[in-house]
């Protein structure tokens, strides 16, 4: 009988062999074959038998939907459809242990599902938390006019969503002279170049466009070329207002809202 631990390795094929106390490296080396030929025999015996199963199994349901489509009465249907779930779930137990275990199943499934409902509703309420912290800070912090500009948008547009574009805090508003800093990649529809920027920049106001007539809390553009789409495509009725740059709450050199402060 070989030792349990072995005395040294041989490689054949990359696979690492062990060599017992008193057995030769042909002696390892037929054990090695003769054991890999019989892990391969038994998968191909259990391949086998579990493809018999899988078939036996599907027939089985076949007859029995057979005899559930030509049943009377709700018991022996709910009965047949029982068997049906068993071979389908491959349980093996009797109807009663089956009920038992798709009791306990949806239980499980119902405690998972709220347990994942209270982890998403904490997360909501922490996030809510954080970003009321945010913006209260950021109403003691920002300045002034787009703290003004921030609580104009809220009473007439305020966002509901946290997807679109548009301005949700203070700190989402830029002045145009911000927009000019920090961004190269605006006016981006073809009608409004970065040379009209910084020239409205020196004028001090600036043509707006919008789908919607101009009041406070509208989205508005500077494109004419993106108001036509957002109004249904090209010439489309748009409406236009020429404007100090300092009555727009802008997100980027493209779009805005309009939010005139008091004594402007």
């Amino acid at each position: 009988m070989l030792k349990d631990k072995p005395t040294s390795w041989i490689t054949l094929n990359g696979r690492h062999i062990p060599l017992y106390e008193g057995e030769s490296k042909q002696d390892a080396v037929n054990r090695f074959i003769a054991n890999s030929n019989e892990d391969k025999r038994q998968a191909e015996i259990r391949r086998n038998s579990e493809q018999a199963a899988r078939l036996n199994r599907e027939q089985r349901i076949a007859e029995l939907q057979k005899q559930l489509a030509e049943a009377k009465g709700i018991f022996a249907k709910s009965k047949i459809q029982t068997q049906i779930n068993m071979l389908k779930d491959d349980f093996h137990g009797t109807e009663e242990e089956y009920k038992a275990y798709k009791a306990e199943q949806h239980q499980k499934a119902v405690e998972a599902s709220l347990a994942r409902q209270a982890a998403e509703k904490q997360a909501r309420e922490q996030k809510a938390a954080a970003e009321k912290e945010n913006l209260e800070r950021e109403l003691r912090t920002q300045p002034k006019e787009k703290v003004e500009q921030y609580k104009i948008i809220q009473e007439h547009n305020s966002m509901n969503d946290d997807y679109h574009v548009g301005i949700r805090k203070p700190s989402d508003i830029k002045t145009w002279a911000e927009v000019l800093k920090d961004s190269d990649e605006d006016f981006a529809w073809g009608d409004f170049s970065r040379a009209d920027a910084e020239r409205a920049l020196k004028e001090g106001k600036i043509t707006i466009y919008s789908s919607y007539p101009i009041g406070q809390g509208v989205f508005v553009s500077t494109s004419k070329v993106q108001s036509e789409q957002y109004a249904g495509g090209k010439g489309k009725k748009v409406y236009s207002k020429v404007v100090p740059l300092s009555e727009v709450a802008w997100i980027s050199g493209d779009e805005g809202q309009y939010a005139k402060r008091k004594g402007e």
